[in-house]
């Protein structure tokens, strides 16, 4: 699975850009937009749940960006929340210097987040009371939601450009608003 997984990212290279309507680029700023404005409201949960969601959302642009490429995918997989999960990671952080860089060990803990399928257990926990009416303000901690908010505000800078053909002025952008809200939070 790994091979073949590089193999279909190193086609992807090669396809052309996914338009983007902008009910759809809305959609996508709304989530991260959101998940910005409940972790400043220390509401860890919902910065999380909203974090985790546009990286799924991300995760389904990769999904399509396959498909075009005549490869067979299972179908299953857009409604595999790991699955879009790894995807949008996989896609829009393998290599880039500057995750590397501005985050050092917590690219690692997020990739390790990614690699044991937490994403989604977090998601719950942000959501759902758990085994004796614990509440989702007392499970997901700041540090956890900082994180998901970093990358998930990452991840959707690095759709911008190439897989959804915005100019740069988007993806500058958007890593400003990540740079603005790590320095504020950290």
């Amino acid at each position: 699975m790994e091979n073949k997984t590089r193999e279909i990212f190193q086609k992807a290279m090669e396809m052309k850009p996914i338009k983007l309507s902008d009910d759809v680029k809305r959609h996508y700023d709304k989530y991260w937009k959101l998940s910005i404005k409940f972790f400043e409201e220390s509401d860890f949960a919902l910065a999380s749940f909203f974090a985790i969601t546009l990286i799924e959302e991300v995760g389904k642009l990769t999904i399509m960006r396959i498909e075009s490429l005549g490869e067979k995918f299972d179908k299953k997989g857009f409604y595999s929340h790991h699955q879009k999960y790894r995807y949008a990671a996989y896609d829009n952080l393998i290599v880039n210097s500057r995750v590397t860089r501005i985050y050092g060990n917590n690219e690692s803990r997020f990739a390790e987040l990614i690699k044991k399928d937490e994403l989604f257990k977090i998601r719950n926990n942000a959501l759902y009371l758990e085994h004796g009416m614990i509440v989702p303000e007392n499970i997901v901690s700041r540090d956890t939601a900082f994180l998901l908010v970093c990358f998930a505000g990452e991840i959707y800078a690095e759709i911008q450009g190439f897989t959804t053909g915005a100019g740069p002025d988007d993806w500058k952008r958007i890593l400003e608003e990540v740079d603005e809200f790590r320095e504020a939070n950290k």
